[in-house]
């Protein structure tokens, strides 16, 4: 697992309390916590430079501190919404038992004076008596197993970076998950649910510095599985660099430890994934190999987190720091996010301006929801790992894994609350994708098109979700599809209002140009799987015709648009494609009309230099294909330009070249047949020449229709 923030995992108990007002909170870093609050400022220096949050880790004195750069100016509302959804939340009815957050991480600075009243304290190693005064549990010192799940003094989790026993012994490294210098766990930690209004008075030691979203619920705690760390053999092709990952092995450990514990009674209600791997990583210029051993697409991690979603615990995933979509390249999927499961939900992030983070990765059928990452104040472990309160720290720091903390404290919230305390995981994507605030940038780069709000105005939010609707196509994941006749072309639409899914047991589409409705069914009978589900499910076979269809599929709710689907059973490749290849110089020109796309290339002709342009079409299916060639048209253009095909014997699939010639003075912009041949699946090659042509040759675009073997 890679951490980018990590692949952390939280899991949140109950909260009791909340103040109303962010208004009055202590935290002395508050305002420069811009996914609490994102407002415009005036520089402090000259009182009318409009200024953001700190763009470094504030300097702090006393009960003052300073900032030595701000990033740009916020963009109002582009935010969680946390004042308004803290005053929704302390409304509500509270749960009556402790909500558990659980991190899988690098570890915690579990004495960090933001974060210790938030530590989770495991009641079967727990006396109740702290016998030396040292502010630690006499049943986190006694080197004994008090639980008997083969870990010593787990008080706070287990650390899976070191053998669980030595010689048949527990090791008592095992049971303690105290967090590296690394910090990537207390910094989530920070962001989920760092204490909130717990500032000191004036000349004290401890300034009370950020906020958690989560940070104002008392009874929300975090438990934690250190399970990552920096690592030297990560990348296959460049010897000695450094990566912050954890093995699946490491991390199957951290999710059965949680499963256990939720086994057992402990209120493990979500799981923070700030982290994952995918076989390759975006190392500034290329693709860097990353190693399989650190690969967490295994059947183990699959299979646990289908027993997490048995036990109805969300794990909210990282979409990565890619840069790049994750939705269907073997080698950018990134996991856990990229896994298909009800309890998967992944998360991208954003920057105060409400654009998408420039380093997120992104995903339009794969990545759930997005949360603020950049530039994000939380905390991170002190200096030295002590007691000493003198030494809290702070960063600011970017990345997915921040977004996913913000998510992971909002879902605490709604496990904390009565009235949504006993949502399914499938139920809280429900909610997420139907809830929220959209933008524009997202309407393709995520499945929501929107910022996670804790609430919003008229229901918009996940805490006071009213009547949103939440209709999106699911599959097929594009909208331009090759299909010959008789194929079946599955279709699946997902229809949720908040966190149900909508009451009707079928939709309709309809197809273009034949009016041909296609139904859609939510009932369970093949080929849809579950019945009252939301997802609705049906097959379209394509007609024997071979024509340009359209498939209708309804508003789509996040573009507010019809969406639909353009189904057909040809290939065009422009000049201008990279499906092309040409020896000699051909010039490019829009001098003549009638050519397609943006441009044409001419060459002039010849006796003995020959200069080609290739079409190389990767042809999907086998079988025969009427093959058509446009160009613009000119007097001066060759009325004998060569066309030469090599295609394939539908019995021996020995390759044939045909030599075809057609006049590119007549017929503007309009397709010409050079002829109808057998292709191979695979890659073809269509090839025009210039030698012994009778004028200027044209090479414009190619295109090929499938036909059927009786025509």
């Amino acid at each position: 697992m890679k951490l980018y923030g990590l692949f952390s995992i939280a899991i949140l108990l109950t909260l009791c309390s909340l103040s109303t007002s962010a208004n009055a909170l202590s935290d002395l870093l508050i305002n420069e916590q811009w996914a609490i609050k994102n407002i415009s400022r005036l520089s402090p220096e000259d009182n009318t430079t409009p200024i953001g949050t700190c763009q470094n880790k504030p300097d702090i004195s006393n009960d003052q501190y300073t900032c030595s750069q701000y990033i740009s100016p916020g963009i109002d509302s582009i935010d969680i919404n946390a004042e308004a959804g803290w005053q929704e939340f302390s409304t509500l009815p509270l749960t009556q038992q402790d909500v558990v957050v659980g991190l899988i991480d690098t570890g915690i600075d579990y004495l960090h004076p933001d974060l210790k009243n938030r530590i989770w304290l495991n009641p079967g190693e727990a006396l109740g008596i702290d016998n030396n005064t040292n502010g630690i549990d006499d049943g986190c010192e006694d080197n004994t197993d008090g639980d008997n799940n083969g870990y010593i003094d787990d008080c706070h989790g287990i650390n899976t970076l070191v053998e669980k026993t030595i010689n048949g012994i527990p090791n008592p490294l095992a049971g303690n998950p105290i967090d590296s210098a690394v910090g990537h766990g207390t910094n989530m930690a920070g962001v989920i649910l760092a204490t909130g209004n717990n500032g000191t008075t004036s000349g004290s030691q401890f300034h009370g510095g950020v906020i958690g979203i989560a940070g104002l619920a008392s009874n929300v705690k975090i438990a934690t599985c250190a399970a990552a760390e920096m690592k030297n053999d990560v990348y296959l092709t460049i010897p000695g660099g450094q990566g912050l990952y954890g093995t699946p092995e490491s991390i199957t450990a951290c999710l059965d430890y949680f499963s256990d514990l939720k086994e057992q009674g402990i209120n493990i209600a979500v799981i923070n994934g700030s982290g994952g791997a995918s076989s390759f990583n975006n190392l500034i210029i290329a693709r860097g190999a990353v190693r399989q051993k650190y690969w967490l697409n295994t059947p183990e991690v699959q299979a646990a987190l289908v027993r997490l979603n048995t036990l109805n615990i969300p794990v909210i995933s990282a979409a990565g720091n890619n840069g790049w979509s994750i939705d269907h390249d073997e080698e950018t999927l990134y996991f856990p996010a990229s896994f298909e499961l009800d309890n998967i939900i992944s998360v991208a992030a954003i920057n105060n301006q409400g654009s998408l983070w420039g380093n997120s990765s992104f995903g339009r059928w794969t990545v759930d929801i997005s949360a603020p990452g950049e530039n994000i104040l939380s905390t991170s472990p002190r200096v030295e790992i002590t007691g000493s309160e003198t030494s809290a720290d702070y960063i600011v720091s970017s990345g997915t894994s921040q977004a996913t903390a913000f998510v992971t404290g909002v879902v605490a919230l709604l496990k904390a609350n009565t009235n949504t305390a006993a949502l399914s995981p499938i139920q809280i994507k429900r909610l997420l994708l139907s809830s929220g605030k959209p933008l524009d940038e997202l309407k393709q780069t995520t499945r929501s098109g929107q910022l996670i709000q804790l609430t919003g105005d008229q229901g918009k939010g996940a805490l006071n979700c009213n009547n949103q609707r939440f209709e999106r196509r699911h599959q097929p994941q594009q909208n331009n599809i090759f299909r010959i006749p008789g194929d079946t072309l599955y279709l699946e639409v997902h229809k949720y209002q908040c966190e149900e899914p909508n009451s009707e047991s079928s939709i309709t589409i309809t197809v273009s140009p034949t009016n041909e409705q296609v139904t859609l069914n939510d009932t369970g009978v093949s080929p849809d799987k579950t019945a009252g589900d939301g997802i609705y499910s049906g097959n379209w076979t394509v007609p024997n015709e071979v024509l340009d269809y359209q498939l209708n599929m309804g508003i789509d709710s996040v573009t507010q648009t019809i969406d639909s689907i353009d189904v057909s059973a040809k290939i065009i490749i422009d000049n201008a494609d990279p499906e092309t290849q040409r020896t000699g110089w051909w010039w490019p020109s829009i001098y003549r009309s009638g050519y397609y796309a943006h441009n044409y290339r001419y060459a002039a002709p010849s006796t003995n230099t020959e200069r080609t342009f290739s079409w190389k079409p990767d042809v999907p299916v086998a079988g025969y294909y009427n093959v058509y060639t446009a160009n613009p048209a000119h007097s001066n253009f060759a009325t004998n330009a060569q066309f030469i095909v090599s295609h394939q014997s539908p019995t021996s699939n020995t390759t044939i070249t045909s030599t075809q010639s057609i006049d590119q003075s007549q017929l503007s912009g309009q397709w010409k047949l050079i002829g109808r041949y057998w292709f191979s699946q695979g890659e073809q090659t269509v090839m025009l020449s210039n030698l012994n042509a009778d004028g200027t040759l044209i090479a414009d675009a190619l295109k090929l229709v499938f036909s059927s073997d009786t025509e």
